[in-house]
């Protein structure tokens, strides 16, 4: 009741006030008058505020990495980390002088975008650094100045050296389960277009990569267990060697582990199920005719084979497999970003192709026929100067040859010696470089001048000199250098170049152990040296000869 009397009174007021303030105004106070007329009279004044924009950072140091391969490399970064984008194709030739096949070809991937390669700008030291030869078997542990990713040289199987095992090409790298081309040691080629004594790598903990030697030229004597140390300006970094861990062993920079990797890392992006190796295929060429047009080439026991493929616009690609039968075209969409860019292995197999060599499983498991391999085994044996043929001098001696199987001497050869035999390297001259060391079961490697040595006596005088071994040497380089410019290259060396010599399957099959400087060619000096090399180890008097008391002496029992 009480408010709506005091709303009656409100309502009855209100119009009065109105009627009385109609056409009334007041007067101004003289002060007012004054400051109204000031300010109508005065000029305008303007007043400007300037607001400052964030300073954008420097373009970080570590960018100068990646410059020399601007041109499919692109970086960005921020405050924390350098960004690099790039689709993973080197610009050399790739997957030439693999022996060991998972049947991938190299594919370009997204490495874009959110897909980006991402390195810290502020690496920090790790409490405790991590192992390589323990942890990171999946993915990548740092990334090649050509935008290229490098994996752990111990493959996924956390034991497997994927360079002793020649997984690798001549640039020391292959493909992954998802067709993603990288490296496994460290890229010391690049040298050639980054300079000498400039980083050839960052690692993914933000520490770069450096080659065989110092800036200052001269190999480092005090790197620690991750294969780094300390320049004269206090700064870390790791260095390429010629034995493992070949790059860094580790981190020294903080990581995060997730999965076995570091994370985050891109993931690669492949069209193709992951396939299973192929026994006895050793790749011989690499092409890339036109942009998107690549073609690998292989034999297999000695029959050709090849592998053409075009990648599309949409990631999209159509393959043409070649063999000795015919040919047969499949084409392949995109699967979803996030394929495995790790050699990890998957249970899933691919139905078999006609285009590869296929053979009986139950021929395969036959407890009562021939070891497995047993037949890879005798065409080892029979070509002894490994140049992938058996020549008609080779064929006069295959009676000796496959004696040697014989182990007991017993004039007969057991399926038991079968088997020793195919798990033992033929090539006597193997240093340790192979994907297994000898075993007790093994007989004793001979050395290959000893091996050979009714070969290499020309004179036939019984005694191996300096002259004759330094001009196999040279006989074996030539027949390979096509274009006589006293350098081989890894096309020269996959031809039938040098097949008349015996050591032209050496210099074949150990290329990469022979080429001193890394360098990805042989040159005719790398290959009289290794020669030389061999050649004094034996001649105990250092008299120029090899004597059959000092061939006898260097039998290893």
């Amino acid at each position: 009741m009480n408010r709506l009397l005091a709303l009656a009174a409100l309502f009855v007021i209100l119009p009065h006030c109105a009627i009385a303030h109609e056409g009334h105004s007041h007067v101004s106070s003289p002060q007012t008058q004054k400051t109204i007329l000031r300010l109508n009279t005065e000029k305008t004044q303007y007043h400007f505020v300037v607001q400052r924009r964030a300073a954008e950072p420097e373009r970080p140091e570590l960018a100068r990495l990646f410059d020399p391969f601007a041109e499919k490399v692109k970086v960005r970064f921020d405050r924390e980390f350098l960004y690099v984008e790039s689709n993973g194709m080197p610009g050399h030739p790739m997957m030439i002088g693999i022996t060991a096949w998972q049947q991938q070809v190299p594919l370009p991937q997204p490495y874009t975008g959110n897909n980006a390669w991402r390195i810290p700008l502020h690496p920090v030291p790790a409490k405790n650094p991590l192992s390589a030869r323990t942890n990171f078997f999946r993915g990548a542990i740092a990334l090649a100045a050509n935008g290229v990713p490098i994996f752990n040289p111990i493959k996924n199987d956390g034991k497997t050296d994927t360079f002793l095992a020649g997984e690798l090409d001549q640039w020391g790298g292959h493909c992954g389960r998802a067709d993603d081309y990288h490296y496994h040691i460290a890229p010391v080629h690049l040298e050639k277009v980054v300079g000498i004594g400039r980083p050839i790598a960052v690692a993914l903990d933000g520490y770069l990569i450096y080659g065989y030697n110092d800036p200052s030229g001269k190999p480092p004597t005090d790197l620690d267990w991750l294969n780094g140390h300390k320049g004269p300006d206090g700064t870390y970094h790791y260095h390429a060697t010629k034995t493992y861990p070949y790059l860094n062993g580790g981190f020294y920079g903080e990581v995060l582990e997730r999965g076995g990797q570091v994370d985050p890392q891109p993931r690669a992006q492949g069209v193709r199920p992951a396939l299973s190796g192929l026994r006895g295929a050793q790749i011989t060429g690499f092409e890339n005719p036109k942009p998107d047009n690549y073609a690998v080439l292989y034999d297999v026991f000695g029959e050709k084979y090849s592998v053409h493929y075009e990648v599309n616009e949409n990631r999209s690609a159509t393959f043409t497999f070649g063999s000795p039968q015919g040919t047969t075209t499949e084409d392949y969409s995109p699967r979803r970003l996030g394929g495995d860019a790790a050699d990890r292995r998957r249970d899933v197999q691919p139905p078999p192709r006609r285009t590869q060599p296929q053979r009986d499983p139950s021929a395969m498991d036959n407890r009562d026929g021939p070891p497995r391999g047993s037949e890879d085994l005798i065409i080892r044996i029979l070509d002894t100067n490994s140049d992938g043929a058996i020549d008609k001098a080779e064929l006069q001696k295959a009676a000796v040859s496959i004696h040697s199987l014989d182990r007991n001497k017993d004039g007969s050869i057991t399926r038991e010696e079968l088997a020793v035999g195919g798990r033992q390297r033929i090539d006597p001259t193997n240093r340790g470089g192979g994907p297994r060391g000898p075993q007790p079961s093994d007989g004793p490697r001979q050395p290959w001048i000893l091996v050979h040595k009714d070969e290499i006596d020309l004179d036939k005088n019984k005694v191996i000199s300096r002259k004759e071994i330094v001009g196999e040497a040279i006989k074996a380089f030539s027949g390979y250098d096509s274009n006589n410019d006293g350098k081989l290259t890894a096309s020269e060396l996959s031809g039938r170049g040098g097949s008349r010599s015996a050591m032209a399957g050496f210099l074949k099959g150990h290329s990469k152990e022979i080429d001193r400087d890394g360098d990805g060619t042989l040159t005719q000096a790398e290959a009289v040296g290794n020669a030389e090399r061999m050649f004094n180890k034996m001649d105990r008097n250092s008299d120029g000869e090899i004597s059959q008391e000092e061939m006898e002496a260097s039998r290893r029992r």
